[in-house]
């Protein structure tokens, strides 16, 4: 009987060691394979101008056709360094005779808590109808921001 009972301790010890050593060398190596994000994009606004730290002024999802230049502002917030975000401008539909026609993309790199701004410009009319923004954080898709210029 008491060779039983030195064979549980044992094997209570054994199993005791080897659980500890799996719940603590994840933590040991986290910093090169553990990899979160707590970086996120809020309050995107279209806008007609943006103040000096990007923050939208005149907000509108309304144009003129003969609006010069029209603003995307976006919140990023908690952002590690090297964070990317990107704004894909497209026309979705209206009076010319394509859809989904791709304008342009833009790319910032940012850090920390702060506006960002992108914006489209035309020297000439805009075409009437439906656009959009898409926003990208670190190459996903986040938030679609429709506009429409009359």
């Amino acid at each position: 009987m008491r060779a039983g009972i030195i064979k549980s301790r044992v094997f209570l010890s054994v199993a005791f060691v080897l659980l500890t050593l799996l719940l603590v060398m994840p933590l040991g190596g986290c910093e090169f394979s553990c990899s979160v994000s707590t970086s996120s994009l809020s309050e995107a606004t279209m806008c007609t101008a943006v103040d000096e730290d990007a923050r939208p002024l005149d907000s509108t999802d309304v144009f003129s056709v003969d609006t010069h230049e029209i603003f995307c502002s976006v919140k990023l917030s908690h952002a590690p360094a090297d964070t990317t975000v990107k704004a894909q401008w497209t026309y979705i539909e209206g009076e010319l005779d394509v859809t989904d026609y791709f304008l342009g993309e833009y790319e910032l790199e940012a850090d920390g808590t702060r506006y960002l701004s992108f914006s489209l410009t035309s020297d000439t009319a805009w075409p009437a109808g439906s656009y959009e923004v898409v926003l990208f954080l670190n190459g996903e898709p986040k938030m679609n921001v429709p506009f429409t210029i009359e």
